[in-house]
């Protein structure tokens, strides 16, 4: 069955939860925009605190959707890496026609995006959350391989008690129950250009992990660092004992206030 083929068998089936739609914050008297871009099988909604802090401080900021996310499983095993890139040079390029100046925020597999946008149109500032350009798990480095046989990987994990948004639990089904392998191949095709495209950066980077990060590693602030070799500048910062999600788990707020400091220096 072809891409498009995929795309026509599951338009019929396809809903959106509510919470998972794209939000902009415009501000005012806004001379500078923010494109947040977030991670694999996420949704925009898990920017929204870090969106709030930015449009307080006066920026205007855009958090698109990816394809496929948000929706349900058949709607994302018919997308892949060239349509949430592209989905997200489409956002920039749509800030950049009312704003002079657009920085991009990016989470996890948002972050390798992030990376890819900087480079191609040089955004001036860089914000990367637990940039996925290291792996925990070695399983991504397979997933190529392994998603010619198995695309999707049985689990059957449990939504836990203490996932208490309405949304992530309403998706937790489809997204994260089981191991979408083909999904993480295409996650991988973004992992190598994002690698290519770092010592193109020109931008100010700033890259905060997570201590007790399960998925990326606090390593990857070195790795990145040491590739991003023409960035304009470099800061690093290490959450103690935040995870993966600090961005919009209970430490979100530090987050935000980190960024949002960072942003404010000349």
């Amino acid at each position: 069955m072809s891409k498009l083929d995929r795309i026509f068998a599951t338009k019929a089936v396809t809903r959106l939860v509510p919470e998972a739609r794209p939000f902009r914050l415009d501000v005012e008297g806004a001379k500078e925009a923010v494109l947040l871009l977030h991670g694999f099988t996420g949704i925009p909604k898990e920017l929204s605190i870090m969106g709030e802090a930015l449009s307080e401080s006066g920026y205007t900021v855009m958090a698109p959707r990816y394809p496929g996310h948000g929706t349900d499983r058949a709607d994302f095993m018919a997308t892949g890496a060239e349509d949430w890139v592209r989905r997200a040079f489409d956002s920039y390029l749509d800030l950049r026609s009312e704003y002079e100046t657009v920085h991009v925020l990016g989470h996890s597999m948002g972050g390798l995006i992030a990376t890819i946008v900087s480079a191609t149109f040089n955004a001036p500032r860089l914000i990367l959350l637990a940039p996925a350009f290291k792996f925990t798990n070695a399983g991504v480095a397979l997933s190529p391989l392994i998603s010619m046989f198995k695309p999707v990987i049985r689990k059957g994990r449990p939504l836990s008690d203490s996932e208490t948004d309405p949304a992530r639990r309403q998706l937790f089904a489809d997204y994260w129950a089981d191991d979408l392998v083909s999904g993480a191949a295409q996650l991988r095709l973004i992992l190598k250009e994002a690698k290519r495209d770092l010592a193109k950066v020109h931008s100010q980077v700033l890259l905060i992990t997570g201590e007790a990060d399960e998925v990326v590693p606090p390593a990857v602030a070195a790795y990145a660092e040491r590739e991003a070799r023409g960035a304009a500048s470099f800061e690093a910062r290490i959450m103690k004992g935040a995870g993966h999600l600090f961005p919009f788990d209970e430490r979100a707020a530090e987050a935000a206030i980190i960024v949002k400091e960072w942003m404010a220096k000349v």
